[in-house]
């Protein structure tokens, strides 16, 4: 296990995000719409969000259906800026929100695909989950709890 940081933290945080496309506005304060291009045989909108300091993301929106299709986003490396692109399909209705089920995820070292059986939203997750190995959990008192 290592430790993220920059922009590796910052495509961690958006990974996490089930509903990633909902937050971009809140992500990127700087959007700007750049001519359609084809994302597997389909036309989409493309938009470059930008913030200060960071490198710039690319998201692809299908046409038809509005959807987010495909993020192209750069972290700084030691060779300069290494990219990874994200595809989004299978989309199906999820407590009323349409959510992708299958993710392929192409990096300088390789490629991954993910499909995802079910989602579950709000399930309430242990703070143990999220601690490193060996590190000990923080004591919760009723102070830590309140803040």
């Amino acid at each position: 296990m290592r430790n993220i940081g920059g922009s590796d933290l910052d495509g961690a945080r958006a990974d996490a995000d089930l509903q990633f496309a909902l937050h971009i506005k809140e992500m990127f304060p700087e959007l700007r719409v750049e001519y359609p291009e084809a994302v597997e045989g389909r036309q989409a909108y493309v938009v470059v969000g930008t913030r200060e300091g960071q490198p710039s993301w690319k998201f692809f929106f299908d046409m038809q259906s509005g959807f987010l299709v495909r993020v192209v986003r750069y972290a700084e490396s030691p060779l300069g800026l290494d990219p990874t692109q994200i595809d989004y399909g299978d989309y199906r209705m999820v407590d009323g929100v349409q959510a992708p089920f299958a993710l392929t995820i192409a990096r300088a070292g390789g490629r991954s695909t993910i499909h995802v059986d079910v989602i579950h939203q709000n399930v309430p997750i242990d703070d143990d989950k999220f601690m490193k190995p060996g590190a000990q959990p923080e004591k919760r008192t009723r102070a830590t709890l309140a803040k």
